[in-house]
């Protein structure tokens, strides 16, 4: 999709017809189209929402915001450019002073504070931006196939996020999940054929651009779990049991995982390619 044709239905979506959303579309237009940068990109969506914020009126105001940004990063993510630009729009926006009231006090919705802590971002990416509908509740065959595209630009801008990101919006537990999906799963039949061509390239892109963040959260243990993961979507046992989060091992077992894909009889070349770019780059970073 160009930046045009995304702007023009950003647009015409009949839940951003207030002037507020329709300024913020703009802006993210000429910043995806490097008319302006992402100071300046955020400090209009500020000048924007700041005023009504002041007047108490945040219930919807920025999670439609963050509607349009993540509508943004499911239909044009995967340009490495945009994607680098909607992090650098993010990083602005958290730098920009706190909103306060006519008291000097932060703005503050439920969780965090406007802008720095951007609030309810995190919950507004995962579900309209990176989540996608299991295979099993798919109506045609067809749509199943059709999310690889927006997960895939979505992980681009969320692996650049984790790597260039300055605030954590819970971007280490996609990726987790993504490695999960992608490369823990058996993949011998042809419905493990079909999930592996819409998870793994998404999982070998978390590894291509934010390998060196991950192997650090790997290092440091993140989140780390042990005990069983229960059964994958197809209801065979994954193939690490050793728990979730990051650990040295499971870093080891992924590029084992990947090493493997890459050798896969009856994948496409182009997943077994991007799998052995992933073993390759993980091979770069270290053990």
């Amino acid at each position: 999709m160009s930046i045009e044709a995304w702007a023009h239905n950003a647009r015409r979506d009949k839940y951003r017809q207030d002037p507020e959303h329709q300024r913020a579309i703009d802006a993210l237009k000429n910043l995806f189209e490097a008319r302006t940068d992402s100071d300046t990109a955020a400090v209009t969506i500020a000048s924007v929402y700041n005023p009504l914020l002041q007047r108490g009126l945040k219930s919807s105001l920025v999670p439609t915001l963050w509607d349009i940004i993540c509508d943004a990063i499911r239909a044009l993510g995967g340009i490495k450019d945009i994607a680098g630009r909607q992090v650098d729009l993010l990083n602005s926006i958290s730098k920009l002073p706190d909103v306060t009231d006519e008291h000097g006090k932060a703005i503050t919705p439920v969780r965090g504070v406007y802008w720095r802590d951007l609030p309810e971002l995190g919950i507004m990416f995962s579900e309209y931006a990176i989540d996608i509908e299991p295979m099993d509740e798919m109506e045609e065959d067809g749509d199943w196939d059709a999310q690889a595209v927006p997960l895939l630009n979505a992980t681009t801008f969320g692996a650049l996020y984790l790597a260039f990101g300055r605030q954590p919006i819970g971007m280490s537990f996609h990726a987790e999940v993504s490695l999960m999906q992608g490369i823990e799963v058996p993949c011998q039949t042809l419905e493990q054929h079909r999930r592996a061509a819409v998870n793994v390239p998404p999982a070998a892109t978390w590894v291509l651009l934010a390998g060196e963040s991950i192997h650090e959260l790997c290092r440091n243990d993140h989140d780390r779990q042990d005990g069983g993961p229960g059964s994958t979507p197809d209801g065979d046992e994954w193939l690490w049991a050793k728990g979730r989060g990051y650990s040295l091992g499971r870093w080891a077992f992924w590029k084992k995982r990947f090493s493997e894909i890459a050798v896969t009889e009856d994948l496409t070349d182009g997943i077994k390619d991007i799998a052995a770019r992933a073993a390759s780059e993980m091979e770069k970073i270290g053990n």
